[in-house]
């Protein structure tokens, strides 16, 4: 069976709450595991400032792991210091155990100086991930920030993914897309999209609840989050979501 460990959201550099104790838990996690998870894919949002430091921070972080790595950008990194920080392209594929993992670049630069929170991913890098997935019938996994439909919590469905009908069109396009995993919204979740499951990691950071819930808008108190998803041999995904005690 192959596993994917899935987290989102590390946030480092953040000035409410420190989330360095947080990231090492969720990471010490999965590398007690026996068997490891076969890849860890973070789904964006790395740095809460975009800051050299947050990123190098962030590097040390991800390089205690073992094995294949697949990281893109959210709407609180900035794209140059994120690639000279982790050494990695916003944009990029990464194979691990005969799976591909489209890892997508749904950040919108700041605009004079002001982050702009919902993401997009526009018409190139849609047919670059057309053309990706027409390369290669293997089994793949299309990631992202961003969700692109909204999941009924008031804080970040105004922020979604603004072309998540023109994404949905292309995953449609390709039958062994086995699911969509995004981060952004901080709270673990599951829905369908394109036919598929649409996977929210949860935040390693922090945690936003339901509105009815009796939490804060941003819970900095509840457990760091992850995801773990194991795929059979048929292509059918199962997600496991852990809640880890500080």
């Amino acid at each position: 069976m192959f596993v994917v460990a899935h987290l989102s959201d590390t946030h480092f550099g953040n000035d409410v709450r420190d989330p360095g104790d947080r990231n090492a838990a969720v990471l010490d996690h999965l590398l007690v595991m026996d068997p490891r998870p076969d890849v860890l894919v973070v789904t964006g949002d790395v740095a809460d400032h975009g800051l050299p430091e947050e990123y190098a921070a962030a590097r040390a972080w991800l390089d205690r792991w073992p094995g294949p790595v697949a990281v893109c950008p959210g709407n609180h990194d900035v794209r140059a210091a994120y690639v000279d920080g982790l050494g990695r392209s916003p944009r990029s594929v990464v194979e691990a155990g005969g799976h591909r993992f489209l890892m997508l670049d749904s950040l919108i630069d700041a605009v004079d100086g002001v982050r702009v929170d919902e993401g997009r991913l526009g018409v190139a890098q849609l047919a670059w991930l057309d053309r990706e997935l027409a390369a290669s019938d293997a089994p793949a996994f299309v990631c992202l920030h961003h969700p692109p439909v909204t999941i009924g919590v008031p804080l970040m469905d105004p922020i979604c993914l603004l072309d998540g009908d023109a994404l949905a069109e292309v995953i449609g396009r390709h039958p062994q897309v086995l699911a969509t995993l995004v981060g952004h919204a901080h709270t673990m979740s599951a829905t369908t999209y394109a036919g598929r499951p649409l996977l929210i990691g949860g935040g390693a950071c922090s945690t936003v609840p339901l509105e009815a819930e009796p939490y804060p808008v941003v819970w900095y108190d509840g457990p760091p989050s992850l995801a773990l998803h194991l795929v059979d041999d048929d292509g059918r995904v199962t997600t496991h979501w852990r809640a880890l005690p500080l």
